[in-house]
């Protein structure tokens, strides 16, 4: 959609006729989002990222933007990010997890009943009437939290929306399965105070894009629950691994991941 509407920036490096790497960007409503920074195996090291990165910079700033934001997960762009340090970017770390379903101790063999748990909190599969309400546990799990200095949709309900019908509607984030994605409710007043959205980003692979639990409801295991039951119907579905990205700087979600099971294959920097 970006493409047909004209609104995606970008720029390549080329050698020969070859090209070796590129960068593509979008901006919306004055904040520019670098998508992602790629430079070709053979060429890495050579300081290809840091001359895309001035360029594309260069280019931002030209344009009505109040802000910046590169959530790479790109390989090997060490000079890129230094030039980011360099140019005052403030810099928090992500780390990309996975967990292998077929060799995974850890993995659930059953469905939750209703209140498991014996809470009031019951779990079940993502309807479409619960858009709305997970929006709203959206914001308010990442109210005043690290990742909302990252990303500025989780400031606002509206920006959680727009952030939730990209995992939903869009194929940026994988093909979402809403049988997958998982929800906890109160039983007595179906309040919604917990989202998982997961999806599938390549055959037998499966990525967690969204897990929130409402803050007056955290620590009572909801997210290990969520969790359980979406690696459950990942499983009976055939998938053999999921995937999910924590920043870093979130002990708690961070040992809860790794706690069921998922390591850290792949650790990179995100600017703002």
């Amino acid at each position: 959609q970006v493409v047909r509407d004209r609104e995606l920036g970008g720029v390549v490096a080329i050698s020969g006729g070859l090209a070796v790497g590129f960068s593509y960007y979008v901006v919306e409503n004055g904040r520019g989002s670098i998508g992602d920074i790629y430079v070709s195996r053979n060429w890495r090291g050579r300081g290809i990222d840091r001359r895309i990165t001035a360029v594309v910079l260069d280019e931002l700033d030209h344009t009505a933007t109040a802000r910046i934001e590169s959530q790479c997960v790109g390989i090997g762009n060490d000079a890129s990010t230094g030039f980011l340090e360099a140019r005052g970017f403030k810099r928090f770390d992500r780390q990309y997890m996975t967990l292998e379903l077929v060799s995974s101790e850890g993995t659930p063999s059953g469905t939750e009943e209703p209140d498991a748990a014996g809470d009031g909190i019951s779990i079940r599969p993502w309807e479409e009437d619960d858009f709305a309400r997970a929006a709203e546990v959206i914001h308010r799990s990442y109210r005043g939290r690290h990742d909302s200095r990252i990303n500025t949709q989780y400031r606002s309900e509206a920006g959680c929306a727009e952030l939730l019908t990209i995992l939903t509607d869009h194929i940026w984030c994988g093909e979402f399965l809403s049988g997958v994605s998982q929800v906890a409710y109160q039983s007595a007043t179906g309040r919604l105070v917990g989202v998982l959205i997961g999806s599938r980003i390549a055959r037998g692979a499966g990525h967690i894009g969204q897990i929130s639990v409402n803050p007056a409801h955290q620590g009572r295991g909801l997210g290990r629950r969520m969790i359980n039951s979406a690696l459950t119907e990942y499983l009976r579905r055939g998938f053999d691994s999921v995937s999910l990205a924590v920043t870093s700087q979130n002990a708690g979600a961070l040992h809860l991941y790794e706690s069921c099971g998922f390591r850290t294959i792949h650790t990179f920097p995100v600017f703002f």
